[in-house]
């Protein structure tokens, strides 16, 4: 039986400070007062050291002894963030590959069998130069059977967007737009946190005399990443009360949900959130990985699914907006990464309505996960950038914080670009830990890495012509 927190986190202490060789006072001060995740991570490799469990593995750090040795050297506050960011991408490896071997992937066997990061290159290179705790962790196999990975620092590659051209105004016509547009409808393109930042346009634009009141939100068919407290992985979303599908010739179209105030879904159902501030939003949920499971009678095609939801809008829509948070709509980059597949489903699934409406890609907080290449993709894709300005920041954050409470305080609204955006709305710079719900943290399950690399771009707003950026982000295996 596991100890009590109290208890736990003492002992976690004492030894923390007896082999960083720092005061007990210092450790305890600093372990309490700083980022929540840092104490979650430094806790699951310490409980799970002490009380074995095969269901729970960790990995174990070659060259542990080294390393604390090094880290003892830095201020408290520095060792103990290092310490949880090596501790964190170690086990969120271990943990993709536990996901892989349940796939049938072996490439991963022999690590799983013994899960080792062999550490002592990381610490050779903090003695050399302790500045490159501000660079990335890499983990990297050391033979070809894989039983053993290697931590190296590596440079976080620089990204801005300044070689685009520069929006002065959102009142101006957008990139994408042929004309002035007043009435735009805003689609969240890649998952929970996309409806938060299409709502986030749309007041922007409303500060500008433009109107954004229908939003859809886009949602895989199946629930892919962590939810509400309880919530499971890999299951059908179910909707619960909703206000009907949108119609299309007289007919329900499958998948598309009218969002009411106690409407909820299975996983992440941030789609009541902004209801106050705009009058319709819709929830599709895009079958496209999923189609071979559902009835035929059940399926819908997702060009349909938006046709039909755009065509219950109250005014008539000029302009609609694409929203991506992050940057992973950038797709392939050159290491070859293809985009995730739902982010080119929906910009493709638009593309056929071009002829009703002015289409536009934007990314809010741009570099959270966008490819290095990302500042080419927009400037071939005739892409321009906006920077909000402060007032416009204050409005954001004001938002995302008072009246959204995006901000951690509430453990079932969270998504980890939209908290990254307001770290960098607050003038961040660097490595932070986003205060996420610990139960994404501590699991085995899909965990979320609570340690993100806040770049200056990421307060940017990214513009882009959908036609144009579409033949950019096709991924490599659909091309002829």
């Amino acid at each position: 039986m596991l100890q009590d927190a109290d208890n736990v986190d003492d002992a976690l202490i004492s030894s923390l400070s007896a082999r960083l060789r720092h005061q007990v006072e210092d450790v305890e001060r600093t372990y309490q007062s700083g980022p929540r995740n840092v104490r979650t991570v430094l806790r699951r490799q310490h409980v799970n050291t002490v009380n074995p469990n095969r269901d729970r593995p960790i990995c174990e750090l070659l060259g542990e002894q080294q390393l604390l040795k090094v880290l003892g050297l830095l201020s408290t506050a520095h060792a103990l963030f290092t310490l949880a960011r090596i501790m964190d991408e170690s086990h969120v490896t271990l943990c993709r590959a536990m996901a892989a071997a349940r796939k049938g992937e072996v490439y991963y066997d022999s690590f799983l069998r013994s899960p080792c990061v062999d550490v002592r290159v990381l610490a050779d290179q903090i003695r050399q130069f302790e500045r490159v705790i501000d660079d990335q962790i890499v983990l990297e196999a050391a033979s070809k059977d894989t039983s053993l990975l290697i931590a190296r620092w590596q440079r976080v590659p620089p990204m801005t967007f300044d070689n685009l051209g520069r929006l002065s105004s959102l009142g101006e016509v957008l990139p994408g737009e042929q004309s002035h547009s007043r009435e735009y409808a805003g689609i969240g393109g890649g998952g929970g946190s996309d409806i938060i930042s299409a709502s986030l346009i749309g007041l922007l634009l409303r500060r500008q005399n433009k109107e954004m009141n229908l939003l859809i939100s886009t949602r895989t068919w199946t629930t892919g990443s962590q939810g509400k407290q309880g919530s499971k992985l890999g299951i059908k979303r179910e909707v619960y009360n909703h206000g009907g599908a949108a119609e299309a010739k007289g007919r329900p179209v499958a998948g598309t949900f009218r969002v009411k105030d106690k409407t909820t879904a299975e996983g992440r159902d941030l789609e009541t959130i902004p209801l106050p501030y705009h009058h319709q939003i819709f929830m599709v949920l895009d079958q496209g990985e999923s189609r071979a499971q559902i009835s035929q009678n059940d399926q819908a095609n997702l060009t349909d699914q938006f046709a039909a939801v755009l065509h219950q809008a109250e005014e008539c829509i000029e302009t609609v907006i694409i929203v991506d948070t992050g940057g992973d709509v950038f797709g392939a980059d050159t290491n070859g990464t293809t985009t995730p597949d739902q982010d080119y489903r929906v910009q493709k699934a638009m593309s056929p309505l071009t002829s009703q409406y002015n289409l536009v890609t934007a990314v809010v907080a741009p570099g959270v996960d966008a490819p290095n290449d990302a500042p080419r993709k927009a400037y071939e894709a005739g892409g321009m950038v906006y920077k909000p300005t402060e007032d416009e920041k204050r409005f954001l954050l004001d938002f995302l914080v008072s009246k959204y409470r995006m901000d951690g305080s509430d453990p079932n609204r969270f998504g980890k670009t939209t908290l990254a955006l307001q770290a960098r709305l607050r003038g961040v710079v660097g490595w932070t830990s986003l205060d996420l719900p610990t139960y994404v943290v501590d699991t085995w399950e899909n965990p979320w890495n609570s340690f993100v690399y806040i770049r200056e771009c990421m307060s940017d707003i990214i513009f882009m012509p959908t036609t144009e950026l579409l033949p950019l982000i096709e991924p490599a295996r659909a091309k002829v």
